[in-house]
């Protein structure tokens, strides 16, 4: 198991939060025209970390497993809305996107919901409290 800055106990998270924040610590030694090529890299990396702990999440059952696809929906639309933005981009800000904004979005959420889904997975935390965490479901018409 790999160590990420904000070890899980989880391998599959572990390792792939690890890999992740290696990738994302490349950003300042790379030149400016390789951001947008390391921007759909990165994209891509998220995206299949995301497919690999939703499928662990759901043999495991994890109750927030909603939530959490939601906010790892939200990510990757955030990536992508960003990369439609491309040509309009300075490579300053693409560079501060790249460095700092989508490493916060990770680590908050590797704080939040992955903890507690990490936790959950571990047998540390009842399926009936956590079961409370979940969005609401909208009552079908």
């Amino acid at each position: 198991m790999s160590d990420p800055k904000f070890p899980l106990g989880v391998a599959l998270m572990d390792d792939d939060h690890a890999h992740l924040e290696e990738l994302m610590a490349s950003v300042p030694g790379l030149a400016d025209s390789a951001l947008p090529a390391f921007l759909d890299t990165l994209r891509d990396e998220i995206a299949a970390h995301f497919e690999r702990e939703e499928a662990l999440m759901r043999e495991a059952n994890v109750p927030v497993l909603d939530c959490h696809v939601a906010q790892h929906a939200r990510l990757v639309s955030d990536i992508d809305d960003t990369r439609t933005r491309l040509a309009t981009m300075a490579a300053p800000a693409l560079r501060a996107y790249l460095g700092r904004d989508v490493p916060n979005m990770v680590m908050a959420h590797i704080a939040s919901v992955d903890q507690i889904s990490a936790r959950f997975l571990l047998g540390e935390l009842d399926g009936a409290m956590v079961s409370r965490l979940r969005l609401p479901v909208e009552a079908e018409a």
